[in-house]
């Protein structure tokens, strides 16, 4: 491809590359930063282009793939104790300390038991992971842990009435009987 080649496809697509850009980003400033690399990563790739009749859609081609380049960059990661701390300073009031009552029911369980959801639930190992660990199938241990999951809560539901979302997501807890204090 020639510059001259470059200068028309500059002048016939910047600004539908521009207008498709701009659907796409808030940021002025990120789609005219965006709509210059398209345009520079074409005058740097131009000996890849084979077909000059197809010049257009390869430049659409490297337009989208810098859209998704410009995605994945801002793309925000962030670590577990990060999503924790975040949600627990959202905890609603109604579920402050729930965090200490499940330590609690936890500590009622068999160790077995209360190691693998320590394993599987807070340390995050899956149960394919888990299962290679034991040395036990997956079935095996996928059904160890719905069991230890269902005896956490047969003493949740002993202890305390729990509320529910339509999907089981707890809502709130209290006790049955005020007077019922956990260790």
């Amino acid at each position: 491809m020639s510059q001259f080649d470059l200068t028309n496809l500059w002048q016939k697509l910047a600004q539908p590359l521009r207008r498709f850009l701009q659907a796409r980003l808030a940021d002025h400033t990120a789609v005219e930063d965006l709509l210059q690399d398209i345009f520079l990563s074409a005058y740097l790739k131009s000996t890849q282009l084979q077909d000059s009749e197809r010049s257009e859609a390869w430049l659409w081609q490297i337009a989208r793939h810098k859209l998704i380049d410009h995605y994945r960059a801002r793309r925000e990661t962030s670590s577990l104790d990060a999503m924790l701390e975040a949600e627990n300073n959202q905890q609603p009031p109604i579920l402050a300390g729930f965090d200490r009552c499940v330590q609690q029911m936890l500590d009622r369980l068999p160790s077995q038991d209360r190691w693998v959801l320590q394993r599987t639930a807070f340390e995050g190992i899956s149960q394919q992971a888990l299962s290679n660990e034991l040395g036990l199938s997956f079935s095996g241990t996928k059904s160890r842990v719905q069991r230890a999951r269902q005896k956490l809560r047969v003493l949740f539901d002993q202890c305390c009435a729990v509320e529910r979302d339509p999907a089981d997501h707890v809502l709130g807890c209290r006790p049955h009987h005020q007077s019922i204090q956990l260790e």
